[in-house]
């Protein structure tokens, strides 16, 4: 009866013990993978022998054993291992020195091995397999530090004993161990990692742009570069789970996080491949045959306290110089003491080869046997302490993302709607609300039924990726004020939609729909431009217009942008000019999530402008954030930039993202997020006599506010004069701008200037009759600084509109309509 030969009852057994696990985890709190193990052994030819180790137990075996590594290599957080490579390549060397040096010692003298035997025994105990590294994706680690200098550590230990145990291996053949032999790995190895860092993202771009996601080509795909690249490491005398974990590296920035293609991947290994990996690994273990002779007891347990003691104190020599806490040290043991895929390679090459006799195959079972449970404890046990030890992230409390996606065209509809998926936190409530509008017309019955096919496209497509969508269908005479009206009663926090530019010559962009949406949307709105998809994209090129840095959203914005190149893999280029870099550079590399990000800082819009035209790549995703009509800080030349690009650039993804308008922020934030400071600039007036230049006005105003110190007066004048060569406002025609903080400056104050004559300042087209010179406190933070901007040119605006300042003849004047605004209605 025994062992089972049905392919279809075998594999329905193998299915109920992987389904039956995590139950078993869950009310008995041992580690589904250390019970799959057991499970393994009880089942196996040398346990119950109700399955043999049969072709098919070995190859989805073998798959799995290449999934955990390639899955290791895919989840790393690249950005956080370059930050800290160096201290991944410190524990590789202590996880590797520690039990190489002091196995090859134990087996010399305690063991009585030849110093052959005695290197291939400290190899096995050096390597480890991220057996338990699953748990740490469970718990929300993964990307971690500590964890992601581990998964860096183990290529570095894995690949060293993978090299001792090739040398060994053809030392054991009579190869000549020469300059050829060293030459022959080094170059293999050398070759290896060149045509998977530099060939497989090509290949896998080219596939990406040209295959969807439909019929699950991607996923096939990704399966087969993972197979055939572990494969191609033999040519370099390598194992194939090496292999493995470079083509995940390779994937890692292509596969985005929250991505249908992503939830495949990890479903596949997770339930399958990696499981039948676990129950392999069981069925070698002859439980009888290491009762029958008290040297297996010897000699395994002299292995296992070598790999346990040996890893510990390489994790003690790191924690203790990183400082890490224990929690995150004893994570670290738990994912490297586990022995299993490179020390089962190991041990089978040594006993195959004569070199190992079968005590030391059973004393690697054993060792495989004890650190696999002891690891998954470990990281399961001290896992849960790392999260709920970790400061929650800080998140406005009462901001909903509530993303509507506008679809209308079924090739765009799912892009848009993937956008939206790696723009999403899932840290914050909300969702996605996959949005299509009927227009009231003739064939309404055959639109609805068009719409309704394409939202159920998009919602499976949300489902795919583990995400909950809620698709809205409207009826509306207008598209614009179907979204409008949708965006306010669904409370949208952003909708996303698609570039539709007007086909007729004569209609530009801001003739349309799109200028509607634009001036009238409450809500935060990106315009997208999408012609490939987004995990092709390289670099995310933002472009921050004059005055971003007092965009009220502009924080909100950089996260978001942060957030989509985390999800894409891509890195940031952020350029601004002036004043604008000095404040948000910082506040950019602080913001959340980390992500590669290089900062530019230019001297003029145009300048930056003629930099980012000249710049752009085939692969980049041009984001720009541009102003509302309405805003005081636009202007006519930012209308057209999108257009420029696109016609310039046309196999580029561009978007377009507006600020909401502040009655809906009061909606969506809560008002006490936008509170305004009251409190306006001390006013002083001060006239200036005819035939003064710019730099001698602005001296007559130092000298005032700096009456007793000469040389801060100076000092000041210099910076202002500065400013107004490089950086002035143009708050209106003949009208302009300076500001600047100093540091014995209290309260905020702003000098009125009036000439008659005027100044030409920079290439504004009018003479600058009016001056206004904001000079605020060195130690205010920059947003109440830049509130203060925000309400003077407000209150300008205000006097602009009521026609006060065509009467104005003195600073005097000016400064009296300006500190009474009640007046001017």
């Amino acid at each position: 009866m025994f062992p089972l030969t049905d392919p279809i009852l075998v594999f329905a057994i193998l299915a109920a013990i992987i389904l039956i696990s995590p139950v078993l985890y869950r009310k008995f709190r041992i580690p589904d993978l250390v019970l799959l193990i057991a499970f393994g052994i009880l089942i196996g030819p040398k346990g119950l022998n109700i399955i043999e180790q049969n072709t098919g137990v070995v190859l989805l075996g073998a798959v799995g054993k290449l999934y955990i590594m390639f899955l290791a290599g895919l989840e790393i957080d690249l950005y956080r291992f370059s930050r800290s490579y160096k201290r991944s390549i410190f524990f590789g060397l202590m996880t590797f020195l520690f039990p190489q040096i002091l196995g090859t010692l134990m087996g010399y003298y305690l063991l009585g091995f030849n110093w052959t035997a005695s290197l291939l025994l400290a190899s096995m105990f050096a390597s480890h397999t991220l057996l338990a590294y699953p748990i740490t994706s469970r718990f929300g680690i993964s990307r971690s530090e500590p964890v992601a200098i581990t998964v860096g550590a183990t290529i570095i230990t894995d690949t060293l004993a993978l090299l001792v145990l090739a040398i060994i291996a053809d030392s054991s053949k009579e190869t000549m161990m020469g300059a050829e032999f060293w030459l022959t790995i080094g170059i293999g190895l050398a070759l290896l990692v060149l045509i998977i860092a530099k060939i497989v993202p090509v290949i896998a771009r080219w596939f990406f742009r040209n295959f969807g996601e439909q019929g699950y080509a991607q996923f096939l795909f990704v399966l087969f570069m993972m197979c055939l690249f572990s494969y191609l490491s033999y040519f370099a005398k390598m194992e194939p789970i090496i292999g493995a974990f470079l083509v995940g590296a390779a994937f890692n920035r292509l596969i985005p996080e929250n991505s249908p293609l992503m939830n495949r991947v990890q479903f596949a290994g997770n339930t399958l491949f990696i499981p039948f990996f676990l129950i392999s690994v069981g069925m070698l273990v002859d439980p009888l045959a290491m009762l029958t002779d008290i040297k297996n007891w010897i000699v395994g347990g002299l292995m296992v306290a070598a790999v346990i003691i040996t890893k510990y104190m390489a994790v003690t020599i790191t924690r203790l110089i990183f400082k890490y806490d224990k929690n995150s040290a004893r994570v670290m043991f738990g994912l490297s003491v586990v022995q299993a895929a490179a020390t089962l390679a190991a041990v089978v090459v040594g006993y195959e080869l004569k070199i190992f006799d079968s005590i030391v195959l059973n004393g690697a079972i054993l060792m495989v046997l004890v650190t696999c449970p002891l690891g998954f404890t470990f990281v399961d046990r001290f896992g849960r302490k790392m999260t709920t030890d970790a400061p929650a992230p800080v998140e406005r409390s009462n901001y909903e993302q509530r993303f509507v996606v506008e679809v209308s065209d079924p090739r765009s509809a799912i892009w848009l709607t993937d956008l939206a998926i790696m723009l999403r936190s899932s840290s914050r409530p909300g969702g996605i609300f996959p949005l299509s509008i009927a227009l009231d017309q003739k064939d309404l019955d055959t639109t609805i039924l068009e719409r309704e096919k394409l939202l159920s496209d998009c919602l499976t497509h949300a489902i795919a990726a583990d995400f909950t969508a809620k698709p809205e269908l409207r009826i509306s005479s207008n598209f614009a004020d179907g979204i409008i009206n949708a965006a306010r009663e669904l409370r949208a926090s952003l909708v996303l939609s698609e570039w539709k530019p007007d086909k007729k010559a004569s209609i530009r962009m801001f003739g349309s729909p799109m200028q509607h949406l634009a001036e009238y949307n409450p809500s935060r709105l990106m315009f997208v431009k999408v012609v490939r998809q987004l995990n092709t994209t390289k670099r995310v090129v933002v472009p921050l217009l004059p005055f971003a840095a007092r965009r009220r959203d502009i924080h909100e914005f950089i996260k978001d942008v942060k957030h989509l190149s985390k999800s894409i893999g891509a890195e940031i280029m952020l350029h601004a000019c002036g004043e604008d870099g000095n404040i948000l550079f910082p506040a950019a590399q602080k913001a959340k999530p980390d992500t590669k990000l290089t900062t530019f800082n230019h001297n003029t819009w145009r300048e930056l402008w003629h930099t980012i035209l000249n710049g752009l790549n085939p692969d980049d995703f041009l984001i720009i954030p541009a102003y509302r009509r309405s805003c005081e800080m636009w202007s006519p030349a930012y209308d057209n930039l999108w257009e420029q690009a696109s016609a310039r650039y046309p196999q580029i993804d561009i978007a377009v993202c507006y600020h909401s308008l502040p009655e809906h922020e009061e909606i969506i934030y809560g008002k006490e997020q936008y509170e305004e400071d009251n409190s306006f600039p001390l006013l002083f007036s001060h006239e200036i006599k005819p035939g003064r230049s710019i730099e001698s006005a602005i001296q007559s105003v130092t000298a005032e506010v700096f009456p007793a110190r000469k040389k801060m007066a100076i000092k000041a004048a210099a910076i202002l004069a500065r400013a107004a060569r490089t950086y002035p406002i143009e708050l209106a025609p003949g009208i302009v701008l300076l500001h600047a903080r100093f540091k014995d400056v209290n309260p905020t104050l702003l000098a009125v200037c009036h000439s008659e004559e005027g100044w030409q300042i920079r290439d504004f087209h009018v003479q600058t009759t009016i001056l206004l010179v904001l000079l605020g406190p060195e130690d205010h933070p920059p947003e109440k600084h830049l509130k203060i901007l925000s309400m003077i040119v407000s209150r300008i605006r205000d006097v602009l509109k009521n026609g006060s300042l065509t009467a104005v003849t003195s600073a005097k004047e000016l400064t009296t309509i300006l500190k009474n605004p009640a007046e001017l209605t």
